[in-house]
């Protein structure tokens, strides 16, 4: 069996690809951009030899390329395992039309979220925001694709909680620089409420139990969470860890409204942010999180169809970042 995965140097990407080189035997061909190729091949030479002769990287800009070109290098593949997001995402429709043709068998919409209608207050509208938007309308095109239709490929599509090791995220994961002097917070709502959480590397391996065990995947849609804690709890244990002042700002639910209407109050202290996400995003998400509708029923997550995939509580990630900077001081 052999996978293709597209999108391989992002968050989410990066891990799939780890997860799948160091826990199974298959051929893997990563697609990256011309943008991404050399973190690609940097990240391809990271591994050892035995797993490096099982890895392929191609190079293709797969917004300009056409379907027929991708044909050919889907030939062989029986599974496409789908990370791309941001602008790359709306390629993912020729993508599975290329392989269709080529004849894979299975398709991984990226997906590793969670979306949410916004109904502001006093509103009789709700509104879906554009970065879930765009996820959703690829995600509908793909399972409504006339070879998912047919049965000559399937699907299998995974959700999941907030991810919170997101490295590149600054205020969205403040605890991922162990080299801050002191921590902030920021809350809207309710600091209390339970928030559901996925490690990506836990989100992997659950991801690579699909893979393996197709029956209990294929035709399905499946979430995975890692913990389900409050922003709260996170900042007790980030004081606890850590040794230095964590301080925690809590902002009013109508400031979700307000930037919903003008994006232009954003509260000064998270305006700027360098992250991946728009400011207007990271404030409805947290908005969502304080009014507790960031969990999931207990009957739409699907850890225990695969029990041996373990979890990496937020508390023993929290405790792992700092012994981590610890040992590298020493």
């Amino acid at each position: 069996m052999k996978i293709a995965l597209l999108g391989p140097t992002g968050q989410v990407g990066q891990s799939i690809l780890r997860a799948l080189l160091t826990t199974t035997p298959y051929p893997i061909l990563q697609i990256a951009s011309p943008k991404s190729h050399s973190t690609a091949l940097s990240t391809a030479q990271s591994f050892p030899p035995d797993q490096q002769s099982r890895l392929t990287t191609q190079s293709i800009d797969l917004l300009s390329c056409s379907p027929t070109t991708l044909i050919p290098l889907l030939t062989d593949i029986d599974i496409i395992i789908s990370a791309l997001n941001g602008p790359a995402l709306a390629s993912q429709p020729k993508i599975q039309d290329a392989a269709a043709a080529a004849g894979v068998k299975r398709f991984y919409p990226s997906e590793y979220g969670m979306h949410h209608i916004y109904q502001p207050e006093g509103d009789n509208y709700g509104y879906i925001h554009p970065t879930w938007m765009q996820k959703i309308s690829t995600t509908e095109k793909c399972l409504h694709h006339p070879a998912i239709t047919s049965g000559a490929m399937t699907y299998t599509l995974i959700g999941c909680g907030d991810l919170y090791n997101q490295g590149k995220e600054p205020i969205w994961c403040p605890w991922n620089n162990p080299s801050l002097p002191a921590y902030t917070i920021y809350v809207i709502g309710d600091p209390d409420a339970k928030i559901d959480f996925t490690h990506t590397d836990d989100l992997a391996a659950f991801i690579v139990e699909t893979v393996r065990c197709p029956g209990l995947a294929e035709n399905r849609e499946l979430n995975f969470v890692s913990d389900r804690v409050s922003y709260r709890e996170i900042a007790g244990w980030l004081e606890r860890y850590s040794g230095r002042e964590v301080k925690m700002v809590v902002f009013e639910k109508r400031v979700v409204d307000e930037v919903w209407r003008d994006k232009g109050k954003v509260p000064g202290e998270v305006r700027g942010d360098k992250g991946s996400f728009g400011e207007d995003f990271w404030i409805l998400v947290r908005g969502l999180q304080g009014m507790g509708r960031f969990v999931r029923p207990m009957g739409m997550v699907h850890n225990g169809v695969f029990p041996e995939v373990g979890v990496r509580t937020v508390e023993g990630y929290l405790g792992g970042v700092v012994w981590r900077e610890l040992d590298i001081l020493i």
